[in-house]
């Protein structure tokens, strides 16, 4: 279904120029209406899947009246009405499908601005397939295969908390929201309340769902049109010795526990550096503990390459965390980076909004 309605998607002119790892002002333009229009209509869709989650509710009462039911094995009763059990999925199931459409819409605006996309290679089943990911939000696992580990030291427990707090923050921003009017309304608030008071929280969580969508989207895109310029440059560069093909490894591993994402991104460079310099990868590789003392041995060029693929590392998906900032710290101190937090974060912004990566 989605992939028919990607190849319904009409090819407007594209406005993207030859320059493909940077955006000029008109692509910039575009980009940004996409994405306020975008969110808006998530917003808005939010908005009318609660107002269509309980306004039936309230007029037929019956229908949608709990039942009361005995489980057998521990003669427990629970009321529940399965009608609304039923009624709310088939709600979800509807607005996930007008959210991804929307989702893959944008996606394809902002690859035809990007120059990501244009009339000729649109129907390549690797573009398509490549977009429709990023559409879905589904990461690329592809790095473990290069022996990389995003959560390299974190237990299975704290990996399984943290993706199921951020799957439940739009129930679980409702809830509190809910506690919160009752405990300050007492008993004036009054059901219909309390049960609205969910069009702005799932309205507020589908605009950011969306924004967050299109963000990766734009980042993915550019990130991949630069990664190109790069592998250029990186074809010019010298053989590499094994100590050097070592500590590039682990610079590409120390990138990944860093983020603690399987950022699109992360992988195609870590692909292209291993790949360039036939770096040979092990099922999990583990930082080595001479990182920075083999690094300090090394020539002035092979020091100079290292911090551009680790600062590339850091800006490529758009994002420089304040923890982030805190390891950033500890590189300048040992020598490992010398551009400080405050121009890394320069250069992320930078390359959100097309303006190249100058390291």
């Amino acid at each position: 279904m989605y992939s028919v309605f990607y190849k319904l998607l009409p090819t407007k002119t594209n406005i993207a120029d030859g320059d493909i790892h940077l955006l000029n002002e008109l692509e910039i333009k575009s980009i940004k209406k996409t994405e306020r229009l975008a969110i808006i209509y998530a917003a808005v869709i939010g908005g009318i899947m609660v107002i269509a989650l309980y306004a039936p509710q309230y007029k037929y009462v019956s229908f949608f009246s709990p039942r009361e039911f005995t489980i057998p094995l521990f003669q427990y009763k629970i009321n529940i009405s399965f009608t609304s059990f039923i009624y709310g999925n088939i709600l979800v199931f509807v607005e996930v499908v007008f959210l991804t459409m929307l989702n893959i819409y944008c996606a394809h605006e902002i690859a035809l601005s990007t120059g990501f996309i244009d009339k000729g290679n649109k129907s390549s089943k690797e573009k398509k397939e490549f977009l429709l990911n990023i559409s879905h939000q589904k990461k690329n696992k592809e790095i473990h295969k290069l022996g990389i580990d995003p959560y390299l030291g974190l237990g299975k427990s704290a990996i399984f908390f943290m993706n199921l707090l951020f799957s439940l923050k739009a129930t679980l921003s409702n809830y509190f929201v809910r506690i919160i009017f009752q405990r300050l309304l007492g008993r004036y608030a009054i059901r219909v309340v309390i049960d609205l008071l969910g069009i702005p929280v799932f309205a507020f969580w589908n605009a950011m769902a969306t924004a967050t969508v299109l963000k990766e989207s734009r980042i993915i895109f550019m990130g991949v049109n630069y990664l190109k310029h790069f592998e250029i440059e990186l074809s010019k560069f010298r053989a590499l010795s094994e100590i050097e093909k070592s500590i590039l490894y682990d610079t590409l591993q120390y990138i990944s526990i860093s983020k603690r994402d399987y950022h699109q991104n992360h992988y195609a460079l870590s692909k292209i550096i291993i790949d360039k310099f036939s770096i040979a990868t092990e099922s999990v590789h583990l930082i080595s503990k001479d990182y920075e003392i083999n690094l300090k041995s090394c020539e002035s060029d092979f020091k100079k390459l290292n911090e551009k693929i680790l600062i590339l590392g850091i800006v490529l998906d758009g994002n420089v965390s304040y923890r982030e900032k805190n390891r950033i710290k500890k590189l300048n101190t040992s020598g490992v980076l010398t551009l400080e937090f405050s121009k890394i974060k320069e250069i992320a912004n930078g390359f959100m909004y097309g303006k190249g990566i100058e390291i």
